[in-house]
C-alpha cells in the first residue's frame, strides 16, 4: 500500500459551520475522559489535534456525507471506504491511516444474527472516524459507556473497546444459542419425541452466520497487529492482542457449537429413520396378519359348488374359526423368527 501522511495540523483555527449527520463527537483528554463536541467544535478540534477526537456520523444524512468527503488530509482511498457500499468486512492500511469495514447487530431489544450491519471508519494517531446507515448495538452500549465515564487513552483502544464489546455480544448470542440446544437435546435423550427439527435448523443457520460474521474480523485483526503503524503503543498493541484472542475464542465456540447442533442433527435424522422403520415394520405385520383371512374370504367368496361348510348350520363359525386359527399361526411363525 503507498504511504500517506496522517491528518495534519494546521496552525489556524478558522470558523467552520455546523456539521449536520454529526451522531456525535468527542474529544479525549491526556487521561482518557471524553468531552462532548458538537459539529462545530468536532471540526475544529480534529483540525487543531491538540487531542483525539471521536466522530460518529449517519451516513443516511446526505449531509454527513458531504462533510465526510470535505475531510482533509485522508486518503482518498480510505474516503472512498467510508462513503462506499460494500458490506464486505475488510481492514486497509493507508501509511499511517487505517480505514475498514466492520459488522455489527442492529440496535433491538434482542441481538438477532439476521440483522447485523456494518459500519465503517478510519483511524489516525489524533482521529477516530466512525460512519454507519442505522442505529448499532455495540456502537450504542459503548457510547453509553463513555457516557457514564469510561475512557480512552488513545484512537486503538477506542476500536479495541468496540470490537471487544461487539464478540461479547456475539458470545451472548452464542450462550443463548447453545440453551436452545439443550432443550433439543434434552427432548431427545428423555424420548420425549422424535426431536425439535425447527429449532434444531434455526441454531445451525444463526451459527453459520455468526461465524461467517466473526471469521474475517479475526483475520483483520491478527493482520492489524502485523501490520501495525508505528503510532501504536505498546500498551495499546497489547489491547489489541487480547482482543484478538477473544474474537478467537468467539470464533471457536461458534465451531463447537456448529459441530454440535450437526451431530444432534444426524441424531434426529437416525432417530426419525428408526421410527419410520418401526412404521414400516408395523404396516407390514398388519399386512401379512390380513393375508391369510383376505385369502380364505376370497375363497370363500367363489361361487362355484363343492365349497366346504355350505352346508353345515355352523359354516360360518367355521370360516371365522379358520381365519382366526391361520392369524394366530403366523404370528408364531413371526415371532419364532423374531420379526417383532
Amino acid at each position: 500500500m503507498p504511504g500517506v501522511s496522517t491528518l495534519a495540523s494546521v496552525t489556524a483555527a478558522p470558523l467552520l459551520p455546523p456539521v449536520d449527520g454529526l451522531v456525535w463527537g468527542y474529544r479525549f483528554n491526556d487521561d482518557g475522559r471524553a468531552d462532548p463536541l458538537d459539529g462545530a467544535a468536532a471540526m475544529l478540534e480534529l483540525e487543531r489535534q491538540e487531542s483525539w477526537v471521536w466522530l460518529h456520523f449517519d451516513l443516511i444524512d446526505g449531509r454527513a456525507r458531504k462533510a465526510l468527503a470535505n475531510l482533509a488530509h485522508i486518503p482518498d482511498e480510505a474516503r472512498e471506504l467510508l462513503l462506499g457500499v460494500d458490506d464486505r468486512q475488510r481492514m486497509e492500511t493507508y501509511g499511517q491511516v487505517i480505514a475498514g469495514v466492520v459488522m455489527d447487530f442492529e440496535r433491538a431489544d434482542e441481538l438477532d444474527p439476521r440483522r447485523m450491519l456494518s459500519w465503517r471508519f478510519c483511524m489516525a494517531p489524533h482521529a477516530f472516524i466512525s460512519a454507519r446507515r442505522s442505529p448499532l448495538q455495540t456502537m450504542a452500549e459503548l457510547h453509553n459507556a463513555i457516557l457514564s465515564g469510561r475512557r480512552f487513552p488513545d484512537v486503538l483502544h477506542l476500536f479495541n473497546g468496540i470490537i471487544h464489546s461487539f464478540a461479547g455480544a456475539l458470545g451472548a448470542v452464542s450462550v443463548r444459542m447453545v440453551g436452545q440446544l439443550d432443550e433439543v437435546e434434552d427432548g431427545l435423550l428423555d424420548e420425549r419425541d422424535s426431536g425439535d427439527f425447527e429449532s434444531l435448523g434455526s441454531v445451525r443457520r444463526k451459527a453459520v452466520q455468526l461465524h461467517r460474521q466473526a471469521t474475517p474480523l479475526r483475520f483483520m485483526l491478527h493482520s492489524l497487529l502485523a501490520e501495525r503503524p508505528d503510532w501504536f503503543t505498546e500498551d495499546a498493541a497489547e489491547d489489541s492482542a487480547q482482543v484478538a484472542h477473544r474474537v478467537d475464542s468467539v470464533c471457536a465456540d461458534l465451531v463447537a457449537l456448529q459441530e454440535r447442533a450437526r451431530a444432534l442433527q444426524d441424531e434426529l435424522n437416525s432417530r426419525q429413520t428408526e421410527m419410520t422403520n418401526k412404521r414400516l415394520m408395523l404396516l407390514s405385520i398388519i399386512s401379512a396378519v390380513l393375508l391369510p383371512p383376505t385369502l380364505i374370504s376370497g375363497i370363500f367368496g367363489m361361487n362355484v359348488d363343492g365349497l366346504p361348510f355350505t352346508h353345515t348350520p355352523f359354516g360360518f363359525l367355521c370360516t371365522i374359526g379358520v381365519m382366526v386359527f391361520s392369524v394366530i399361526g403366523l404370528l408364531f411363525v413371526l415371532r419364532r423368527m423374531k420379526m417383532f
